[in-house]
C-alpha cells in the first residue's frame, strides 16, 4: 500500500501521519502551522502535496 501512496501527487492527512509516525490529530495540528505550506483544500477536505510535504519534513530535520 505504501508504494501506491507515494505515486500520487497528494496525501490525505491520515496517510501523511502514518508516514511520519504521528497520530491523525497531531498531523491536523501540523497542517495549521504557518510554516506548513504543503496543505491544499478541496472543499472541506485537506490534502497534502507530497513533494512539499517531504521538503517541509527535511527542513524540520535541519532545525535545531
Amino acid at each position: 500500500m505504501q508504494s501506491a501512496i507515494l505515486e500520487r501527487p497528494t496525501l490525505t492527512v491520515q496517510e501523511a501521519a502514518s508516514l511520519i509516525g504521528v497520530s491523525a490529530p497531531t498531523m491536523y495540528d501540523i497542517t495549521e502551522r504557518t510554516d506548513f505550506t504543503a496543505l491544499i483544500r478541496v472543499g472541506r477536505k485537506k490534502l497534502i502535496l507530497r513533494t512539499r510535504f517531504f521538503e517541509w519534513l527535511e527542513a524540520q530535520a535541519g532545525q535545531k
